[in-house]
């Protein structure tokens, strides 16, 4: 099982920048920011844009691979965002990874005075969203009519550093979206389930994930796709259980994960203030104790499906 952490641009540069370089001095696969306007928890509070943040963010990281969690179309086009993309990851020497989601009910919904979508009309326009960026992304020139989204002669030149394009990481929790995530997602993500979605914080478990899981499998199905092919995250900022609690409690939640088929783990970069108060130790002790375990599996788990190959 690969581990990540979420890094809250909540701070300025120069207090946030040794997190970034922690994240990787420690051993995480990747670190990822909220790509949000203003955030429910801190609102009205210090919060920085998540395009600028990665760029600094592969200024001082050489391996780690980095993400959005996630990119919506609350206020963002793909037509943007794929060519702040492509920047990004020439920027990190292609260590991008596109994280997008359909958008809640948040302040970001609001915020340019449109309005609010009823659910069916944000399922159309996440998955017009989604293939739109996918196409942007593939290709030098792009044109397309769609309900929500245009695009004329929209050139990204010299394209992705990465081949065929950034990696797309789909949030993708309901059947709707999980049958977007199963025709472009390179990682489906899960972080449980929001009974308010925009409202409150989500509640994540691991009967709900593999779940989801098996649902998503169906879509993959659906859609004429190996099942196997796309990777699997789940986001744990669980408010009631804490995956750096301690170090065993952390273990014991990525077994549990990866035992229901998930392949990444994405937790809260530890605060000393709400929200995801943790303390550093732990993550330390996580990265010393408990990272090189899981890696010790995961590499056995990948030697064994390549014999079976054979």
């Amino acid at each position: 099982m690969r581990v990540g952490l979420l890094i809250l641009p909540a701070q300025p540069w120069r207090e946030t920048a040794r997190l970034w370089r922690t994240a990787e001095d420690l051993g995480f696969d990747h670190a990822w920011v909220h790509d949000h306007l203003s955030w429910r928890d801190l609102a009205g509070r210090p919060w920085f844009a998540a395009v600028p943040t990665l760029a600094a963010a592969a200024a001082v990281t050489t391996r780690i691979r980095l993400g959005t969690l996630v990119c919506t179309p609350n206020y963002r086009h793909p037509v943007p965002l794929a060519q702040e993309a492509v920047a990004l990851d020439d920027i990190s020497g292609g260590r991008l990874v596109l994280g997008l989601g359909a958008g809640v009910d948040g302040p970001d919904s609001r915020v340019l005075g449109r309005p609010r979508p009823g659910r069916d009309e944000r399922a159309a326009r996440f998955a017009e969203f989604t293939a739109l960026t996918d196409r942007l992304l593939r290709q030098d020139v792009t044109d397309f009519t769609g309900e929500h989204y245009r695009a004329v002669e929209a050139r990204l030149t010299p394209g992705c550093t990465q081949r065929p394009r950034v990696p797309l990481a789909v949030a993708a929790p309901s059947p709707r979206t999980m049958r977007v995530a199963a025709r472009h997602a390179d990682t489906w993500i899960t972080n449980g389930h929001t009974p308010e979605p925009g409202l409150r914080a989500a509640v994540v478990d691991v009967e709900t994930v593999r779940e989801q899981s098996e649902r998503f499998t169906d879509a993959c199905l659906a859609e004429g796709r190996d099942p196997a092919e796309p990777a699997r995250l789940v986001f744990h900022a669980d408010r009631t259980r804490s995956a750096l609690a301690s170090a065993g409690e952390f273990a014991e939640l990525a077994a549990a994960y990866a035992e229901a088929g998930l392949s990444d783990l994405v937790v809260p970069y530890p605060r000393t203030g709400p929200p995801h108060v943790a303390d550093p130790a732990v993550l330390e002790r996580v990265a010393a104790d408990v990272l090189p375990d899981l890696r010790r599996r995961t590499e056995n788990g990948e030697r064994k499906a390549s014999n079976a190959k054979r």
